[in-house]
C-alpha cells in the first residue's frame, strides 16, 4: 500500500485482523467485511446457501447502494473475495448490471469448495483438496445451511499441522457435531482425535462411523443416504496417511 501511486486504491479486508487496524493514509481506500463489519465501507449481508450456490448482498455503507448478487461459489472465503471484487468494480465505474452477470458466470474451482448435484438425488458439497482449519469450518457452515435433507460428512481430518494436529482435528470434530447429521471418518491417522471430538460435540454415537478408507465410506454411504440428503467431502488425504 505505501508503494502506491497518490491516485492509487487499497482495497483492504476488514476481517483479517492483522490488517484490519493497519492504517492506510497515503491513498483513497476502501475496507470490506462479512464477518467484522465495524469500520467496513463495504459489507456482505443476507449471505443464503443453497444446492444451486450462494445469494448474498454487498452494501456500499456510504449512501447504503445494495446490490442482490447469485453466484455458483459457497464459503465465506469466496462470498469475501467477491465483495472485494465489487467494491474495485464500482470504484471503477463498472455498472451493477455488469457485475451482477460477472458474478453469476464465475465458475467453481474443483475440489475447492464445489456443489453439484448428482444422480439420486444428492447434493455434493466437494471441499477434498487440502483442507485446513480455516476452510473446513467454512465448508462445515456450508453444509449445515443445507436442510432439505439430511447432512453428511465424509473426512480423514487434516494433516501437515505439527504439534496442533490433534488438537485442531479434534476441534474440528467438535464443531462438526453441530453441523451435520452424520459423520464417516475415514482412516486411522486422525480418528482418536475426529472421534473425541464429535463426542464432546454432543452427536450421538449412532449417527458417527468410521472406516478404513475411501470406498468403504463410499460403500456405507450408498446404504445410508437418500434422495434430497447433502454430503461434505472434507479433504481427501493421499495414501500415505492410513
Amino acid at each position: 500500500v505505501d508503494a502506491l501511486p497518490a491516485d492509487g486504491l487499497a482495497v483492504i479486508n476488514n476481517d483479517f485482523e492483522k490488517i484490519a487496524d493497519r492504517p492506510v493514509d497515503n491513498v483513497r481506500c476502501i475496507r470490506y467485511a462479512v464477518a467484522n463489519p465495524e469500520g467496513a465501507d463495504y459489507v456482505a449481508r443476507d449471505i443464503e446457501y443453497a444446492p444451486t450456490g450462494t445469494r448474498f448482498t454487498v452494501v456500499r455503507v456510504s449512501d447504503g447502494h445494495a446490490l442482490r448478487l447469485n453466484t455458483r461459489l459457497v464459503g465465506e472465503c469466496n462470498i469475501s473475495n467477491l465483495t472485494a471484487a465489487v467494491a474495485m468494480a464500482q470504484a471503477l465505474g463498472v455498472s451493477d448490471e455488469r457485475i451482477a452477470y460477472a458474478v453469476e458466470e464465475i465458475e467453481q474451482v474443483e475440489h475447492r469448495l464445489s456443489i453439484k448435484r448428482i444422480p439420486g438425488g444428492l447434493t455434493i458439497i466437494d471441499d477434498a483438496y487440502n483442507s485446513n482449519p480455516v476452510g473446513s469450518a467454512m465448508a462445515l457452515d456450508v453444509l449445515s445451511a443445507m436442510t432439505q435433507g439430511r447432512r453428511f460428512l465424509l473426512t480423514p481430518g487434516m494433516i501437515e499441522l505439527g504439534s496442533e494436529q490433534y488438537d485442531r482435528n479434534r476441534d474440528f470434530g467438535r464443531h462438526a457435531a453441530s453441523k451435520c447429521d452424520v459423520a464417516i471418518v475415514v482412516g486411522e491417522y486422525n480418528r482418536e482425535a475426529i472421534l473425541e471430538g464429535l463426542k464432546e460435540g454432543g452427536m450421538p454415537e449412532e449417527s458417527i462411523f468410521t472406516v478404513a478408507s475411501f470406498a468403504e465410506a463410499q460403500q456405507l454411504l450408498v446404504s445410508k443416504s437418500a434422495p434430497g440428503d447433502t454430503v461434505l467431502y472434507e479433504n481427501d488425504l493421499p495414501d500415505t496417511f492410513k
